[in-house]
């Protein structure tokens, strides 16, 4: 068997250190070349020899001169073989032997904890994503108002930056006018903030704590103020039930979960960074649902019929199959055949209501 003469090394200077390439001469000398000090060869036997790190498998070669204390470490199993070559006394040869015999357990446990730590890693990800899709909810419920208020005005006015905000008085009047209808009946004691958005996209959303935007494309496209209205209260209900904060503490991590439980700032301000991304969170299917069963429940104590709803979401449907162009709204709100059939089969109102607008001039007013 050959054996290997030249080895890979860090050699410590003090508190410096350089990688080295380092030989072990048949009369037991370390040589090495470093830039400062030039070619350097140390006797091994005025050295120390021993196992450090963790699980202690880097041989370390020590010495002192008048000058200071010098290290040589070395990784390479094969380095204890050429040490035993060499024609080294009975003491140091048995602390050689012992140091390689040392090396070989460690590594070979080392092998074996490798697929262990790899194990509790997977274990600690997948028991960290649990956690965080499960407590979100519970969490998101304890985010007080006022951080819920703070982190809404932000998200609302980041949106608007860059954008047009119609102020027609015509358009605006009516689009508060559905949502003071709405607010008279879904239950919450919030004070709305309206924004109609100059944009071709079909789309609206409530952020967190009360800030409500409607573009002037979902105007254009809705055939009276009552679609509108069974729109603005599918996402209204996506508010008071909490699901954009949800939302956005899962997507934050486990670290503000922690904060908001402890009450810390800093994860209110992370949050605040994060809510730039609300106007294009998706929800999933329970989520949808229940915002749908949501906007049922005011329409019908408002006395709008949820049929207003089904036939918006039929118009858009049909669009969507004539054109392939999937609207805004509805990228973050998939739409499906059965949503569709459990807005179309819900009750009608008792008490019918109708907003009093002309609501071709609304639409002349965003245009």
């Amino acid at each position: 068997m050959s054996l290997v003469s030249d080895f890979n090394g860090l050699h410590y200077a003090g508190r410096e250190k350089f990688s080295v390439r380092f030989s072990i001469s048949g009369h037991g000398l370390i040589e090495f070349e470093t830039a400062e000090q030039g070619r350097l060869a140390v006797a091994l036997q005025s050295s120390r020899l021993e196992l450090i790190g963790d699980p202690n498998t880097t041989l370390q070669i020590s010495w002192s001169t008048p000058i200071g204390r010098y290290a040589l470490l070395c990784k390479e199993p094969e380095i204890f073989d050429k040490l035993l070559s060499l024609n080294l006394p009975q003491p140091a040869r048995e602390h050689v032997t012992a140091l390689q015999t040392k090396q070989r357990r460690n590594l070979t446990g080392e092998k074996h904890r490798v697929p262990v730590y790899l194990g509790l890693i997977a274990a600690f990800f997948v028991g960290g994503y649990f956690t965080l899709h499960y407590s979100a909810p519970l969490i998101a419920d304890l985010i007080p108002y006022e951080w819920e208020q703070k982190i809404g005005a932000f998200a609302f006015e980041n949106y608007q930056m860059g954008k047009k905000t119609v102020t027609d008085k015509t358009a605006t009047d009516a689009v508060n006018a559905i949502v003071k209808r709405i607010d008279q009946f879904d239950g919450a004691d919030i004070e709305y903030r309206v924004a109609v958005v100059d944009a071709d996209m079909i789309n609206a959303f409530a952020f967190p704590g009360g800030y409500v935007v409607v573009t002037t494309g979902l105007i254009e496209n809705a055939d009276n103020p009552e679609q509108v209205a069974g729109v603005l209260a599918h996402e209204l209900t996506h508010v008071l039930q909490r699901h954009s904060m949800r939302k956005l503490v899962r997507q934050a991590g486990m670290g503000v979960l922690i904060g908001i439980v402890f009450g810390d700032l800093s994860a209110l301000s992370q949050l605040i960074e994060l809510s730039s991304q609300l106007d294009s969170l998706s929800f999933d299917r329970s989520q949808e649902r229940s915002a749908d069963d949501g906007a049922i429940e005011i329409m019908t104590a408002a006395g709008l019929s949820p049929q207003n709803l089904a036939a918006f979401f039929e118009k858009i449907q049909k669009a969507d199959a004539l054109t392939g162009n999937i609207p805004e709204l509805f990228q973050t709100h998939p739409l499906t055949d059965e949503r569709i059939k459990r807005v179309s089969s819900a009750a009608e109102p008792a008490q019918p209501f109708t907003f009093d607008m002309d609501w071709q001039q609304v639409k002349h007013g965003v245009q």
